[in-house]
């Protein structure tokens, strides 16, 4: 590995895993599958640059933070800028630097174990050639600076299951973007099929049609039906269906209501076929369910 760096960085933080530790992590089998060895900050990192001829013998997920910088992968040039992410995979030659006009700050975490090569496999499905931009949360960097904090203080057998075990949730902080966003943050223009999602929600006792969803957003049935199923995988009234069963599961679980009031409040006029859809989606009929997942 051929490393450039003047002279550091002020405000760095860098935690790289002694091979005794991560002989150990290996095991472990609660943490075994997925762990990483290095994580870092690299606050204004000018002049930095990093070239592995042979690649890296674990995946490396680079956060860009602020300022800019590019990633070289596989025949690729990757342009990383103020909060976007790139992660690289293993025993690939790469190289990556800072700009010189407007030097990125960058965390970064090499992670690797049998479940690593999923969460890659997943990032390049949908982002193979391209940095994905992430929204602005505070909670993503929080993350970052918790597990580096706590490796600082030591390597328990506590420490390292903890930092391992939040791994997973930070990987998914940067695959599930719009997940991981505040829970109540105001919709965007983009986020149609999430808009759509809570006005089924509102929607819930009425007996919606796409035609009903699709115009509330000026859009086509036929538009917005490839658009909802494109990203949730199923059509608009299968998941509102789904919906639907899932209030009425809580009404079985939580009051007296009968199936007949159960279906009129979740807008069926047709108690019977109310009860056919809840078996076919839930495996059970209403009052067998009822029996046995009361609260």
């Amino acid at each position: 590995m051929d490393t450039s760096i003047k002279q550091g960085f002020l405000g760095q933080r860098m935690i790289v895993l002694p091979k005794n530790i991560t002989q150990g992590i290996k095991k472990n089998p609660l943490i075994a599958p997925l762990y990483f060895t290095d994580i870092g900050f690299f606050p204004h990192a000018s002049h930095h640059e990093v070239r592995r001829k042979n690649g890296s013998k674990q995946h490396i997920l680079i956060y860009c933070y602020k300022g800019e910088g590019i990633i070289e992968v596989g025949g690729s040039v990757v342009t990383l800028k103020a909060n976007t992410y790139y992660i690289i995979p293993p025993g690939v030659p790469h190289s990556y630097y800072a700009l010189e006009t407007n030097p990125w700050s960058i965390y970064w975490v090499h992670f690797t174990g049998a479940q690593a090569v999923h969460f890659y496999d997943k990032f390049s499905s949908r982002f193979a050639e391209s940095a994905p931009l992430l929204s602005l949360e505070e909670r993503r960097l929080s993350l970052f600076e918790s597990l580096i904090g706590v490796l600082e203080s030591g390597y328990s057998e506590a420490n390292l299951e903890f930092v391992n075990l939040s791994l997973t949730q930070l990987l998914n902080a940067f695959l599930y973007d719009r997940f991981f966003t505040e829970v109540g943050k105001q919709l965007s223009e983009n986020n149609t099929v999430e808009a759509a999602i809570e006005y089924m929600k509102k929607h819930l006792d009425s007996p919606l049609k796409i035609d009903d969803v699709a115009g509330n957003f000026s859009y086509s049935p036929s538009h917005f039906f490839t658009l909802f199923k494109k990203r949730t995988g199923y059509s608009p009234i299968h998941y509102f269906n789904y919906l639907k069963i899932q209030k009425a599961c809580q009404y079985l679980s939580f009051t007296t209501m009968s199936v007949k009031e159960i279906s009129f409040a979740l807008g069926f006029n047709d108690p019977l076929y109310f009860s056919r859809l809840f078996k076919k989606i839930m495996s059970t009929p209403p009052l067998q369910y009822r029996n046995e997942y009361r609260h």
